[in-house]
């Protein structure tokens, strides 16, 4: 039997969700429920969403010539990737191709994937963000251009792989020359390292501009120059004074405008400094990692079905609810090593110390120390009435909880806890 008569034997529609990463479990038990035969595409051989999926093709959802041919062949009604980058282009490739509904045309989709597209149009609409440079080749490093504290970055990665901070030009080198090798497009971005707090804005793009429905202050890790830039978590909502508030709004109707967003989730990730927000970049999409349950659970918020509705070309009117309690989301990482399984999170959420909890990797799975968001090993989100009530848990928490490997040892990388 053909793929294409096994999906029509089920008489149901093909929905094709690119990627395998844990946020698309919820993305496809929502199609299976809304009646599709939910075909998972994702490169590796074991990717945690394929036991939810009706069936798994092993291939790379970066090409975007293979993933129309499987469209094609298994008559497809609906090609989606809610929360990574490349895949979302892909999809707006294939789905233009075959005259599919999709949020957005392809050149947008390229334009938000590629940050120094992104950053050029950022800057053309005044939208506030930091001084810039492109390259596309080592041999245009002029060091005159380049700010210290500096970061530097492939223009088209997922999962903040080969972001870097710079110090020096010696540094600014060897991170080029590593970022050269990653980038697909070969080309790389130097800015400006702007000091402050970074902050998330989740928004949803409509006809009147956008709304922000909730924002976040990220936890940062304190950088020593060479570390990949992350967090060890958030804070909502983020203290912002009326002013900022303001302002990060007025971003987000900016950002709507000068990427002709009409119809979808989008969310950007800014600095708050000294002169007010300046914005690192933005994704139309939804966040990956705890974002779904955070803006479903705080704020009554479904992005994931505010996300279907927008691939399949309906008009979304998003329900939500001002977040009014403080929590904070804590992401554990582990020192290299093989992890096995946590001890601990059970006993804090009986006791009410902890909201919920979120193992983030499978037994036997291998971390190698990078600070990539890809290498969270769990996360657990506390709730107060007060930042204060919020932190008290917050180091009960951390104390209690264990991440450990096949024999037992502690393999928690406690020097990141608290900053």
């Amino acid at each position: 039997m053909s793929d294409s008569m096994s999906a029509a034997a089920e008489n149901k529609p093909v929905a094709i969700v690119l990627g395998g990463t844990n946020p698309h479990v919820e993305l496809i038990r929502q199609l299976r429920t809304k009646g599709y035969y939910v075909v998972l595409v994702d490169y590796l051989p074991d990717p945690p969403c394929a036991a939810y999926a009706d069936r798994h093709i092993k291939e790379s959802t970066l090409d975007a010539d293979k993933i129309l041919e499987i469209a094609q062949a298994l008559k497809a009604e609906l090609v989606i990737s809610t929360c990574i980058d490349q895949a979302n282009s892909t999809c707006c490739y294939v789905a233009e191709k075959l005259g599919l509904p999709h949020p957005y045309d392809y050149q947008t989709s390229l334009n938000v994937t590629d940050k120094s597209l992104m950053k050029a149009i950022m800057a053309e609409n005044g939208i506030p963000t930091s001084p810039f440079i492109v390259l596309r080749d080592i041999s245009e490093l002029d060091e005159s251009r380049i700010r210290f504290p500096a970061v530097v970055k492939p223009v088209d990665c997922n999962s903040s792989k080969g972001v870097y901070r710079a110090d020096t030009m010696e540094e600014i080198l060897r991170y080029t020359v590593e970022d050269f090798q990653m980038s697909r497009s070969g080309k790389v971005i130097i800015e400006g390292f702007n000091k402050g707090e970074e902050i998330q804005v989740d928004c949803f793009a409509n006809d009147r501009g956008a709304e922000v429905i909730m924002t976040r202050q990220k936890k940062s890790i304190r950088g020593e120059s060479g570390m990949v830039l992350q967090s060890t978590g958030s804070v909502i909502p983020a203290p912002l004074s009326g002013s900022l508030d303001r302002q990060a709004r007025e971003i987000a109707d900016r950002i709507a405008s000068a990427f002709g967003l009409r119809n979808t989730p989008f969310f950007y990730q800014a600095i708050v400094t000294s002169e007010g927000i300046s914005v690192l970049e933005f994704a139309p999409r939804i966040g990956g990692g705890l974002s779904y349950y955070l803006l479903k659970e705080l704020a009554g918020y479904d992005s994931v079905a505010a996300a279907i509705d927008s691939f399949q070309g309906r008009k979304v009117t998003p329900a939500y609810l001002p977040v009014n309690k403080c929590y904070s989301t804590c992401l554990l990482y582990a020192n290299p090593g093989v992890f096995d399984h946590v001890e601990g999170f059970a006993e804090l959420k009986e006791s009410g110390v902890i909201r919920d909890h979120f193992q983030l990797k499978s037994p036997g799975a291998r971390i190698d120390g990078d600070m990539r968001s890809s290498n969270r090993v769990c996360a657990f989100v506390v709730e107060g009435d007060t930042p204060e009530d919020v932190r008290k848990k917050e180091r009960i928490a951390y104390n209690r909880i264990r991440i450990l490997d096949p024999n037992g040892q502690d393999i928690m990388n406690k020097s990141l806890i608290g900053e």
